[in-house]
């Protein structure tokens, strides 16, 4: 089907015949340059003024001259033509879908630790994508997802919400962390029944890292002495520093960890990190290519 390209009086055919023969001063050197008989531009240029309802031309004995209505719409006709030659380019980025707006979203556990590190080399990758990021716990992301405001978040599975995709992207290791100065500090692991006199420090209740380390906790049949809850996992590492209590902490958090000691947990112990996308959600090219660089990174974090 042809590009229907006339509006309001003039097509862009006229308009590439107006601005050359503003270019050249010449409708015999206009015509030369488009490759065309003088009088069919001579006959577009007419239409070209009739539509627009005014002459553009002032025609001297040998050479023509804007008059101040051509010289008004020049750079807007030589705008619009720059525009048409590229909207093939444009069309084509389109159709690949390599831009335009990706939403995504992780845990405060994920984000800063994980994936905020990779998102310059996907942008340096993916120019042309307006990456939005947005930080939140599991249960405010799920439902961002699955209402369509967010594309893609990164956070711990298993999460609950009919129609999500979920994919394991690596397992990250969880450690008791304690002070430098703890009687444990030197040992290389760590049953959780042997700190049962300790302080328990744990996220505040909506991160799911809370949720797994109260797991494991059970399931080692660990009891603390008591437990004291904060908003940010920077302020555990203060206070396991200071000596306040003893926390379960994911590898990806050791870049905090300078003056306390992480040791493995036995039995071993981790956290399924991974993303969710919605699954009726129509896949674009750009989701394609972040997911798709997710896994990329996960597997050169497994080596």
């Amino acid at each position: 089907m042809a590009l229907k390209t006339r509006a309001r009086g003039f097509d862009l055919r006229q308009l590439e015949y107006f601005c050359a023969v503003a270019r050249t001063g010449s409708f015999t050197k206009a015509a030369d340059d488009l490759g065309i008989a003088q009088p069919s531009l001579s006959e577009q240029i007419a239409r070209l003024e009739e539509g627009l309802g005014g002459a553009l031309f002032e025609r001297l004995n040998r050479r023509v001259e804007l008059t101040p209505l051509g010289e008004a719409i020049l750079g807007k006709a030589q705008a619009l033509l720059e525009d048409a030659a590229a909207l093939p380019d444009h069309f084509e980025r389109a159709r690949k879908g390599m831009h335009g707006p990706l939403r995504v979203g992780a845990i405060p556990t994920i984000l800063p630790y994980y994936l905020t590190p990779l998102l310059k080399g996907f942008i340096e990758r993916y120019q042309d994508v307006d990456l939005h990021v947005r930080e939140g716990t599991t249960a405010e992301l799920v439902e961002l997802v699955l209402e369509g405001q967010m594309d893609v978040a990164v956070v711990s599975l298993p999460v609950e919400g009919a129609g999500l995709v979920m994919k394991e992207l690596f397992r990250d290791p969880l450690y008791l962390a304690v002070p430098e100065s703890h009687p444990l500090a030197g040992a290389e692991k760590v049953q959780l029944r042997r700190v049962s006199e300790e302080r328990l420090l744990i996220l505040k209740d909506g991160h799911c890292l809370r949720d797994e380390t109260l797991a494991v906790c059970d399931r080692a049949r660990a009891r603390f002495s008591g437990q004291f809850e904060a908003d940010q996992f920077l302020t555990i590492f203060e206070l396991i520093r200071a000596g306040f209590g003893v926390s379960i902490v994911p590898e990806m958090g050791r870049g905090l960890s300078a003056g306390c000691r992480m040791i493995e947990l036995e039995p071993k112990a981790s956290r399924r990190v991974g993303y969710i996308r919605l699954e009726r959600r129509y896949l674009s090219k750009a989701l394609e290519a972040f997911t798709g660089y997710l896994r990329e990174s996960a597997e050169k974090r497994k080596k």
